[in-house]
This record gives structure tokens, C-alpha cells and sequence, in this order.
């Protein structure tokens, strides 16, 4: 397992192992999270149970689902729209669905429609269409508004499901660290928003975990967002080209453009890449070549429980965090990596879903310093640290806490 952390970074003897990455910046997002609403509430479960009568009024339910790109993307339009059609079969609703909807703007027509057809949920899946499901509530109380990876709720009939993706980035990164030869790396975006931002600053975190010597990282998020597979696949070639032997990527078609390059280059130097939502090996086996590793998201559970909350009548002001924690969020390793890199992976992941290391942002995007690529930014000083006597969580505002991950050459 490769081997010494940087000068300067020592590891706490002890039994639990908590990681707090605090960055610090002006946020260009609004975070809301858990409403403070009376009736509120919050769900995060891989275990969802109706009853009988339950199952019966979900049964007779009327749901629209809006996705920005086509099912063929093999990562957030086909988990979501493959999440929709299983409870479909399984509770036999009426399930309508629309693809390629671009913007807040458009997704107004198809709500619409369904709204005059007395439909009693529509999901609106992505944070593009915050402000379209906001004002879609407020114009119709009794209908169930979901809002996908969406930060605000101005109505109590929003139902938000919300996204981190900060530790799937970071075991992802954390095995990218112990594979890579080159030790450049990039990352590839369809949009600077606060889920996918945090996934990017894991996987960064991860990289520089694990990673020998300090790493170079390119950051790259596309001009025209999630459907910019030629961007997407231009940036990763030239990542590629630059010496980068692994390139995470975010998801959409960003993933398409991403892997297709990745799958483009010699065979003889190796490179990975990364995909989002779904488990690529089980539904394209033909990428197993390159894929360092699949951040999967169980998208049918939430979906399931707001369903459920619907017919329950506890469906307002609803909220469920789909994260590492929460066991709706995992890495699945690509099946080609090494058995210690895989190992070392899982190994993170678990103590993540266990909480001996937690995996916490306090801010989204826009600001600086980011302290696993600046540690020696004042801001991320080891001398504003407070370390319990008796052990336990720190205190201060150290921002990236390299002493209190296990050493690296401590996992299998």
C-alpha cells in the first residue's frame, strides 16, 4: 500500500478515526437543509415498507417525472427513470415520463398538463428545476411537488430529496491516489452546484489522502452543463494527454463524454475514469477496461418513501438525504483494479456508512482556501485545533484534518 503522508501530518493514535473538512468561502448556494417548519421531516432509509392499504392507494396514484436528458445516458435519467418504472411494477401507479427537458422554464409545460389531468405527484429530477417546482407548488397545494438535488423549499407540498456526493468523491479519490502512476488527475463537471461541487472536493480530498507526492488536479466543469458530451470528452482527452491517468467525472452525459475518452486512449498506459448513479459494470460491462470506480445511487428508496409519505399524509415539508451515511449512497470498484486498491477502498466506504470517519462540508462552492490543495493556507492551520483530552471530535477550524484519518499504510 503505498506509503508516507506529507511532512507535517501526523496520525492520531486512537480508536475512532473522524475526518471534519470544513472549507471555508463565500457560498454561491443558499443551503437549506432540513426545513425548520413544524411537520417536518426527515428520511434517510434503504428500507421502505407499505402496508397492504398503503400499497393499495400508491397503487392508485397518478406521477409525472421530468428528466433533463435521455434514459440512454446510463447514469441519472436511467437510474431515475429505471427507479420509477420498478415501483410502477411493483404498486402499479400511472407513470408518465418526459426526457430531454433543458430548463426550470420548460419543465413548466409537462407540470402543467398533469396538473389539469388531476395527477397527484410530479418529480422534478434535478436542481436545474428548483424554482419551476417552487412555483409549480405554490400554484397547486394539494399536488406533491419532488425536487430532486434542490436546497430550498418555499412550500411545505416540496418534497426534496437531496444529494452529497462527498463520499463516494472521497473513497473514489482515495483509491485514484493509490492507482495512479502519474499522480495528475481530473475531474469533469456538467454543473458548479452544490452536490456535484461536493463530490469533486472529496474526490480531491481522497487524491491527496492517499496520494505519495502532492498531486496536480484539473477542474474542469463544462460550459453547457450535463448534456455536453463532446465538451465533456474534449476535456478529458486533453487531460489524458496532459499526463492525467485518471479522470473522475459527475454524471449525465458528462459520464458518456468522460469514458468515451477514457476508452480512446492507448491500452499500453494505462487510464481510468469514473462514472455517477449507476452500477457501469452491470448494465455496460464493455468499460470495465478503464472504470476506476461507480458512485451508485439507490434512487428507488427515496422515491419509494415519499410515496409512501404521500398516501400517509406526512408528506409535507418533506426531506431525505441520500449520502454515504445514509447506506443509499456507494462505491461499487471498477472489476479491474488491484484487490488491495478495492480493499482499501471498501474499507473507507465502510467506516463512512459506520461513522468513524465523516465526511462534512460547510459550504458550497465559490470560496477559498480549498485546504486539501492548500494546506498551508492560514485558515487550515494545525494550530487552530482542539483535540478533546479524552478523545473524540476536535474542535476548531482546521480545515483539512490529515491527522485524523487512519495512515495509509494502515488499510488492507
Amino acid at each position: 500500500m503505498k506509503g508516507t503522508k506529507r511532512d507535517g501530518i501526523t496520525a492520531l493514535v486512537g480508536a475512532l478515526v473522524v475526518i471534519i473538512i470544513i472549507l471555508l468561502g463565500v457560498a454561491a448556494y443558499a443551503l437549506i437543509y432540513p426545513p425548520t417548519s413544524a411537520g417536518s421531516t426527515s428520511t434517510v432509509t434503504t428500507t421502505v415498507t407499505a402496508s397492504g392499504a398503503q400499497a393499495s392507494a400508491i397503487g392508485k396514484l397518478k406521477v409525472g417525472l421530468i428528466l433533463p436528458l435521455p434514459t440512454t445516458d446510463n447514469s441519472w435519467n436511467y437510474n431515475a427513470n429505471n427507479a420509477m418504472q420498478t415501483l410502477k411494477s411493483e404498486y402499479g401507479f400511472t407513470l408518465s415520463v418526459v426526457t430531454n427537458i433543458a430548463s426550470s422554464t420548460d419543465a413548466a409545460v409537462p407540470a402543467q398538463q398533469w396538473a389539469g389531468q388531476n395527477y397527484n405527484v410530479v418529480i422534478f429530477m434535478g436542481g436545474q428545476y428548483q424554482q419551476e417546482a417552487n412555483t409549480f407548488a405554490g400554484q397547486n397545494p394539494n399536488i406533491m411537488s419532488v425536487c430532486v438535488d434542490c436546497t430550498v423549499a418555499n412550500y411545505s407540498n416540496v418534497y426534496r430529496i437531496w444529494l452529497d456526493l462527498s463520499g463516494g468523491g472521497f473513497v473514489l479519490g482515495a483509491m485514484a491516489g493509490m492507482i495512479s502512476q502519474t499522480h495528475k488527475f481530473g475531474l469533469v463537471g456538467g454543473g458548479d452546484i452544490p452536490s456535484i461541487w461536493e463530490g469533486h472536493e472529496g474526490f480531491i480530498a481522497g487524491v491527496t489522502y492517499t496520494s505519495p507526492v502532492k498531486p496536480t488536479i484539473t477542474n474542469t466543469f463544462e460550459a453547457f452543463a450535463w448534456a455536453d458530451v463532446s465538451g465533456a470528452q474534449t476535456t478529458a482527452t486533453n487531460d489524458y494527454t496532459g499526463g492525467a491517468d485518471v479522470v473522475f467525472s459527475s454524471g449525465d452525459g458528462v459520464d458518456v463524454g468522460v469514458l468515451g475518452a477514457a476508452m480512446a486512449q492507448p491500452t499500453t498506459s494505462q487510464v481510468w475514469a469514473s462514472n455517477v448513479y449507476t452500477n457501469l459494470t452491470a448494465i455496460k460491462p464493455e468499460v470495465n477496461r478503464v472504470l476506476l470506480g461507480s458512485i451508485v445511487i439507490d434512487y428507488a428508496a427515496p422515491l419509494n418513501k415519499a410515496l409512501l409519505d404521500f398516501v400517509a399524509n406526512n408528506w409535507h415539508w418533506g426531506y431525505t438525504k441520500v449520502d454515504m451515511a445514509s447506506g443509499l449512497e456507494r462505491v461499487q470498484p471498477g472489476p479491474n483494479l488491484p484487490a488491495n486498491v478495492k480493499a482499501a477502498g471498501l474499507a473507507l466506504q465502510n467506516s463512512i456508512v459506520e461513522g468513524s470517519i465523516i465526511i462534512s462540508f460547510a459550504s458550497t462552492s465559490g470560496g477559498a482556501p480549498y485546504c486539501f490543495v492548500n494546506p498551508s493556507a492560514p485558515s487550515c492551520a494545525d494550530t487552530t485545533l482542539t483535540v478533546p483530552s479524552g478523545g473524540g471530535m476536535p474542535t476548531g477550524d482546521m480545515a483539512a484534518l490529515f491527522s485524523y484519518l487512519p495512515p495509509v499504510s494502515s488499510l488492507p
